[in-house]
Protein backbone atom coordinates (compact mmCIF):
# COMPACT_ATOMS: atom_id res chain seq x y z
CA UNK A 1 0.00 0.00 0.00
CA UNK A 2 1.17 3.54 -0.66
CA UNK A 3 -0.17 6.09 1.92
CA UNK A 4 0.04 9.75 2.33
CA UNK A 5 0.02 11.28 5.79
CA UNK A 6 -0.28 14.76 6.56
CA UNK A 7 1.25 16.20 10.22
CA UNK A 8 3.59 13.50 9.82
CA UNK A 9 6.08 15.64 11.80
CA UNK A 10 3.67 16.21 14.41
CA UNK A 11 2.33 14.48 17.79
CA UNK A 12 -0.14 11.89 16.48
CA UNK A 13 1.21 11.93 12.88
CA UNK A 14 4.66 10.61 13.86
CA UNK A 15 3.13 8.27 16.68
CA UNK A 16 0.95 6.83 13.61
CA UNK A 17 3.69 6.82 11.27
CA UNK A 18 6.27 4.96 13.29
CA UNK A 19 3.31 2.19 14.02
CA UNK A 20 2.41 1.52 10.47
CA UNK A 21 6.28 1.25 9.65
CA UNK A 22 6.68 -1.48 12.83
CA UNK A 23 3.67 -3.37 11.72
CA UNK A 24 3.02 -2.69 8.27
CA UNK A 25 4.90 -2.95 4.92
CA UNK A 26 3.41 0.17 3.69
CA UNK A 27 4.92 3.12 1.59
CA UNK A 28 4.82 6.70 3.47
CA UNK A 29 4.63 10.08 1.35
CA UNK A 30 4.38 12.75 4.74
CA UNK A 31 3.41 16.07 3.64
CA UNK A 32 5.09 18.68 6.52
CA UNK A 33 5.32 22.71 6.62
CA UNK A 34 7.47 22.51 9.64
CA UNK A 35 5.90 25.86 10.36
CA UNK A 36 3.33 24.82 13.33
CA UNK A 37 4.02 22.10 16.61
CA UNK A 38 6.19 19.43 14.53
CA UNK A 39 9.74 18.56 14.34
CA UNK A 40 11.99 16.60 11.89
CA UNK A 41 13.46 15.00 15.07
CA UNK A 42 9.67 13.16 14.85
CA UNK A 43 10.71 11.32 12.29
CA UNK A 44 12.79 8.54 11.92
CA UNK A 45 14.82 7.79 8.57
CA UNK A 46 13.18 4.90 6.89
CA UNK A 47 13.91 3.72 3.66
CA UNK A 48 10.09 3.35 3.47
CA UNK A 49 9.71 7.16 3.87
CA UNK A 50 9.61 10.11 2.03
CA UNK A 51 9.37 13.29 2.87
CA UNK A 52 7.79 16.62 1.11
CA UNK A 53 8.35 20.09 2.52
CA UNK A 54 5.11 21.78 1.42
CA UNK A 55 2.47 24.61 3.95
CA UNK A 56 -0.89 22.50 3.38
CA UNK A 57 -2.88 26.42 3.05
CA UNK A 58 -1.59 26.26 -1.13
CA UNK A 59 -1.94 24.01 -3.82
CA UNK A 60 -0.50 20.12 -3.13
CA UNK A 61 2.05 19.64 -5.95
CA UNK A 62 1.58 16.32 -8.12
CA UNK A 63 2.59 13.24 -5.66
CA UNK A 64 1.19 10.58 -7.21
CA UNK A 65 -1.32 8.44 -6.60
CA UNK A 66 -2.15 6.82 -2.99
CA UNK A 67 -4.27 4.25 -1.67
CA UNK A 68 -4.70 5.74 2.31
CA UNK A 69 -5.08 9.36 2.31
CA UNK A 70 -4.59 9.88 6.42
CA UNK A 71 -5.30 13.87 7.36
CA UNK A 72 -4.22 14.22 9.99
CA UNK A 73 -2.43 18.01 10.13
CA UNK A 74 -4.50 19.96 12.67
CA UNK A 75 -3.37 23.27 15.09
CA UNK A 76 -5.23 20.86 17.86
CA UNK A 77 -4.46 23.05 21.49
CA UNK A 78 -7.69 24.54 22.54
CA UNK A 79 -5.85 27.28 24.44
CA UNK A 80 -4.33 28.80 21.61
CA UNK A 81 -7.65 28.56 19.50
CA UNK A 82 -9.00 30.60 21.82
CA UNK A 83 -6.24 33.07 22.16
CA UNK A 84 -6.26 33.52 17.94
CA UNK A 85 -9.75 31.74 16.50
CA UNK A 86 -9.37 33.08 13.35
CA UNK A 87 -6.02 31.94 12.04
CA UNK A 88 -6.68 28.83 14.34
CA UNK A 89 -9.85 27.86 12.22
CA UNK A 90 -8.47 29.22 8.78
CA UNK A 91 -5.51 26.98 9.05
CA UNK A 92 -7.50 23.85 9.65
CA UNK A 93 -10.46 24.55 7.42
CA UNK A 94 -7.91 25.45 4.37
CA UNK A 95 -5.35 22.34 4.91
CA UNK A 96 -8.26 20.32 5.06
CA UNK A 97 -9.79 21.93 1.48
CA UNK A 98 -6.21 21.31 -0.12
CA UNK A 99 -6.32 17.57 0.93
CA UNK A 100 -9.67 17.08 -0.42
CA UNK A 101 -9.17 18.66 -3.22
CA UNK A 102 -6.24 16.31 -3.89
CA UNK A 103 -8.15 13.25 -3.05
CA UNK A 104 -10.55 14.71 -5.81
CA UNK A 105 -8.25 14.70 -8.35
CA UNK A 106 -5.93 11.96 -7.37
CA UNK A 107 -9.01 9.08 -5.92
CA UNK A 108 -7.36 6.68 -2.68
CA UNK A 109 -9.30 3.80 -1.53
CA UNK A 110 -9.71 5.57 1.19
CA UNK A 111 -9.40 9.25 2.35
CA UNK A 112 -9.44 9.23 6.74
CA UNK A 113 -10.04 12.50 8.05
CA UNK A 114 -9.10 12.28 11.96
CA UNK A 115 -11.00 14.13 14.41
CA UNK A 116 -11.78 14.30 17.97
CA UNK A 117 -14.31 13.53 20.24
CA UNK A 118 -14.95 17.74 21.11
CA UNK A 119 -16.63 17.57 18.51
CA UNK A 120 -19.98 16.69 20.41
CA UNK A 121 -18.63 18.72 23.34
CA UNK A 122 -19.77 17.59 27.21
CA UNK A 123 -22.60 15.28 26.04
CA UNK A 124 -23.05 11.82 26.05
CA UNK A 125 -23.05 10.23 22.25
CA UNK A 126 -22.75 7.69 20.12
CA UNK A 127 -21.53 7.86 16.40
CA UNK A 128 -22.89 10.14 14.06
CA UNK A 129 -24.64 12.28 17.09
CA UNK A 130 -25.63 15.92 16.67
CA UNK A 131 -22.08 18.29 16.98
CA UNK A 132 -22.22 20.82 19.67
CA UNK A 133 -18.99 22.04 19.88
CA UNK A 134 -17.68 24.28 22.33
CA UNK A 135 -14.57 25.92 21.92
CA UNK A 136 -12.67 26.96 18.35
CA UNK A 137 -10.44 23.86 18.11
CA UNK A 138 -13.55 21.70 18.26
CA UNK A 139 -15.89 23.97 15.93
CA UNK A 140 -12.84 23.67 13.27
CA UNK A 141 -12.50 19.99 13.86
CA UNK A 142 -16.33 20.21 13.04
CA UNK A 143 -15.45 21.98 10.04
CA UNK A 144 -13.23 19.89 8.63
CA UNK A 145 -15.69 16.67 9.32
CA UNK A 146 -18.66 18.88 7.22
CA UNK A 147 -15.97 19.86 4.26
CA UNK A 148 -15.34 15.78 4.10
CA UNK A 149 -18.83 14.46 3.84
CA UNK A 150 -19.64 16.97 1.46
CA UNK A 151 -16.78 15.75 -1.20
CA UNK A 152 -17.97 12.11 0.06
CA UNK A 153 -21.15 12.96 -1.60
CA UNK A 154 -20.65 15.11 -4.34
CA UNK A 155 -17.48 13.83 -5.74
CA UNK A 156 -17.65 10.44 -4.03
CA UNK A 157 -14.04 11.05 -1.91
CA UNK A 158 -14.12 7.48 -0.05
CA UNK A 159 -14.44 9.34 3.33
CA UNK A 160 -13.93 7.61 6.54
CA UNK A 161 -14.26 9.54 10.01
CA UNK A 162 -12.59 9.09 12.91
CA UNK A 163 -13.07 10.50 16.68
CA UNK A 164 -10.21 9.42 19.51
CA UNK A 165 -10.16 11.35 22.88
CA UNK A 166 -7.50 12.75 24.58
CA UNK A 167 -3.96 11.18 23.44
CA UNK A 168 -1.12 10.63 24.73
CA UNK A 169 2.50 9.05 23.73
CA UNK A 170 5.52 10.25 22.36
CA UNK A 171 6.46 13.80 20.67
CA UNK A 172 3.79 15.69 22.38
CA UNK A 173 4.05 19.12 22.71
CA UNK A 174 4.47 20.43 26.14
CA UNK A 175 1.67 22.70 25.74
CA UNK A 176 -0.38 19.35 26.31
CA UNK A 177 -1.58 18.31 29.98
CA UNK A 178 0.56 15.28 30.61
CA UNK A 179 3.50 15.99 28.98
CA UNK A 180 3.06 19.51 31.03
CA UNK A 181 2.50 17.66 33.90
CA UNK A 182 5.75 15.13 33.99
CA UNK A 183 7.83 18.31 32.86
CA UNK A 184 6.91 20.42 36.07
CA UNK A 185 6.54 17.52 38.65
CA UNK A 186 10.00 16.66 37.86
CA UNK A 187 11.19 20.61 38.56
CA UNK A 188 9.08 20.57 41.73
CA UNK A 189 6.94 23.13 40.44
CA UNK A 190 3.36 23.48 40.98
CA UNK A 191 0.32 22.21 38.85
CA UNK A 192 -2.47 24.17 38.22
CA UNK A 193 -5.69 21.87 38.28
CA UNK A 194 -8.54 22.95 36.60
CA UNK A 195 -11.84 22.41 38.17
CA UNK A 196 -15.57 23.22 37.34
CA UNK A 197 -18.29 23.28 39.36
CA UNK A 198 -16.20 22.54 42.00
CA UNK A 199 -14.69 19.11 40.60
CA UNK A 200 -11.72 18.55 38.43
CA UNK A 201 -12.34 17.94 34.56
CA UNK A 202 -12.48 14.92 33.63
CA UNK A 203 -11.36 12.68 30.27
CA UNK A 204 -10.24 9.82 28.89
CA UNK A 205 -6.89 9.03 28.12
CA UNK A 206 -5.99 6.88 25.30
CA UNK A 207 -1.90 5.88 24.11
CA UNK A 208 -1.42 6.92 20.34
CA UNK A 209 0.20 3.39 19.53
CA UNK A 210 -3.61 2.43 20.72
CA UNK A 211 -4.92 4.87 17.99
CA UNK A 212 -2.09 3.81 15.42
CA UNK A 213 -3.69 0.17 16.23
CA UNK A 214 -6.88 1.14 15.53
CA UNK A 215 -6.17 3.13 12.20
CA UNK A 216 -4.48 0.34 10.91
CA UNK A 217 -7.57 -1.78 12.03
CA UNK A 218 -9.75 0.54 10.31
CA UNK A 219 -7.99 0.86 7.01
CA UNK A 220 -7.36 -3.36 6.42
CA UNK A 221 -11.00 -2.96 6.27
CA UNK A 222 -12.64 -0.02 4.86
CA UNK A 223 -11.93 -0.67 0.76
CA UNK A 224 -13.97 -3.70 1.13
CA UNK A 225 -17.14 -1.73 2.55
CA UNK A 226 -16.79 0.79 -0.10
CA UNK A 227 -16.63 -1.87 -2.92
CA UNK A 228 -19.63 -3.77 -1.00
CA UNK A 229 -22.17 -0.76 -2.21
CA UNK A 230 -23.65 2.24 -1.44
CA UNK A 231 -23.68 3.74 1.86
CA UNK A 232 -26.38 6.64 2.87
CA UNK A 233 -22.94 8.33 4.87
CA UNK A 234 -19.06 7.62 5.06
CA UNK A 235 -17.98 5.20 7.82
CA UNK A 236 -17.36 6.66 11.18
CA UNK A 237 -15.66 4.66 14.10
CA UNK A 238 -15.48 6.83 17.65
CA UNK A 239 -11.68 5.65 18.51
CA UNK A 240 -11.88 3.11 22.15
CA UNK A 241 -9.06 2.14 24.36
CA UNK A 242 -9.33 5.25 26.45
CA UNK A 243 -8.73 5.18 30.19
CA UNK A 244 -11.08 7.57 32.60
CA UNK A 245 -8.97 10.13 34.74
CA UNK A 246 -10.32 13.63 36.52
CA UNK A 247 -7.20 15.59 36.42
CA UNK A 248 -6.02 15.57 39.81
CA UNK A 249 -5.86 11.85 39.51
CA UNK A 250 -3.96 12.03 36.38
CA UNK A 251 -1.58 14.46 38.45
CA UNK A 252 -1.36 12.37 41.49
CA UNK A 253 -0.63 9.04 38.58
CA UNK A 254 2.10 10.95 37.42
CA UNK A 255 3.82 12.17 40.56
CA UNK A 256 3.97 8.58 41.53
CA UNK A 257 5.20 7.24 38.55
CA UNK A 258 7.92 10.77 38.46
CA UNK A 259 8.85 9.72 42.27
CA UNK A 260 8.05 12.83 43.40
CA UNK A 261 5.05 15.31 45.70
CA UNK A 262 2.57 16.72 43.73
CA UNK A 263 2.16 20.54 44.35
CA UNK A 264 -1.01 22.14 42.86
CA UNK A 265 -3.23 24.37 43.09
CA UNK A 266 -7.01 24.24 41.66
CA UNK A 267 -8.18 26.95 39.15
CA UNK A 268 -11.30 27.68 37.34
CA UNK A 269 -11.61 26.69 34.68
CA UNK A 270 -13.85 29.27 33.21
CA UNK A 271 -11.21 31.92 33.92
CA UNK A 272 -8.90 30.82 31.65
CA UNK A 273 -10.28 28.61 29.11
CA UNK A 274 -14.04 30.07 28.47
CA UNK A 275 -16.66 26.72 26.92
CA UNK A 276 -14.61 24.62 28.98
CA UNK A 277 -15.84 21.20 29.14
CA UNK A 278 -16.18 19.70 32.40
CA UNK A 279 -15.98 16.06 30.74
CA UNK A 280 -15.78 13.98 27.69
CA UNK A 281 -17.39 10.68 27.85
CA UNK A 282 -16.51 7.14 27.01
CA UNK A 283 -15.75 6.89 22.90
CA UNK A 284 -16.89 3.23 22.38
CA UNK A 285 -18.85 2.14 19.10
CA UNK A 286 -18.76 0.13 16.39
CA UNK A 287 -14.77 -0.51 16.79
CA UNK A 288 -15.21 -2.48 19.71
CA UNK A 289 -18.57 -3.96 18.34
CA UNK A 290 -16.02 -5.30 15.41
CA UNK A 291 -13.66 -7.12 18.09
CA UNK A 292 -10.74 -4.34 17.89
CA UNK A 293 -9.16 -4.32 21.29
CA UNK A 294 -6.47 -1.57 22.70
CA UNK A 295 -3.48 -3.56 23.35
CA UNK A 296 -1.66 -0.88 25.21
CA UNK A 297 -2.52 0.44 28.42
CA UNK A 298 -2.64 3.99 29.73
CA UNK A 299 0.02 3.57 32.82
CA UNK A 300 2.22 1.99 30.37
CA UNK A 301 2.58 4.64 27.69
CA UNK A 302 3.04 7.21 30.74
CA UNK A 303 5.84 4.84 32.36
CA UNK A 304 7.60 4.87 28.44
CA UNK A 305 7.35 8.76 28.60
CA UNK A 306 8.97 9.14 32.11
CA UNK A 307 12.03 6.57 31.50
Amino acid sequence: MNVLITGADGFIGSGVLTYLLENTEWEFTCICSWKHQGSPLNIEANQRTRVVTHDLVGTIPDLGEFDFILHLASESHVDRSIADPVGFIENNVSSTLQVLEYARNHPPKVFLQFSTDEVYGATNHEEWDVLLPSNPYAASKAAQEMIALAYWRTYNVPVVITNSNNIVGKNQHLEKFVPKLIDLIRRDQEVEIHISNGRAGKRYYNSVRNVADALMFILERAPQRYEAGQHDRPDRYSLPGGEPMNNLEMADMVAELVGKSLKYKLVDAETVRPGYDQFYPLTDGRLTAMGWKPPFSLEDEIKSLIG
